[in-house]
């Protein structure tokens, strides 16, 4: 909720690893940089772990935690033109862009959905279905989804 603490997702971050989670979608943004949520995420990266993060719908450039972490891959919205969505955060942090809209069935209902978190779960959907054991740790799928899904040239 709009409540959530850097707190709270380092918590949920912490059970998703206790649960052998090694593919991380972190479809929230903020402006404020936790440090002490950077130190989890850059010390579970350097085990492996892939994070995504949603870099943000107020369509500015600046950085958006924890999108802007170094250790994650922060994913922006496209729309149909491969164009950044109007909605959508474009700041040099901006990793990946994917579709930022879809539907999705809840309680017998279709939904229309738009945002980076839409993206980002997008994303995080890809690199768990390209993952496999002879790629070693998902952290190494980043290449992948950079040449598929990356910014720029």
């Amino acid at each position: 909720n709009g409540n959530t603490t850097a707190f709270d997702v380092a918590m949920g971050i912490q059970k998703a690893i206790e649960r052998k989670a090694n593919v991380i979608n972190l479809s929230l943004s903020g402006d404020t940089d936790a440090p002490y949520l950077r130190q989890m995420i850059s010390a579970y990266r350097q085990q492996g772990v892939l994070f995504l993060a949603a870099a943000g719908n107020e369509p500015v450039v600046d950085p958006r935690f924890p999108a802007a972490y170094p250790e994650v891959i922060a994913v922006s919205a496209g729309n149909a033109q491969g164009q950044f969505a109007p909605y959508a955060n474009h700041g040099a942090f901006v990793d990946l862009m994917l579709p930022g809209s879809g539907i999705v069935a809840y309680q017998g209902d279709l939904w229309r959905v738009n945002g980076t978190s839409t993206a980002t779960a997008y994303a995080s959907g890809a690199a768990g279905a390209l993952w496999n054991p002879s790629i070693g740790a998902p952290a190494n799928l980043e290449p992948i989804l950079r040449k598929h899904f990356g910014i720029g040239p």
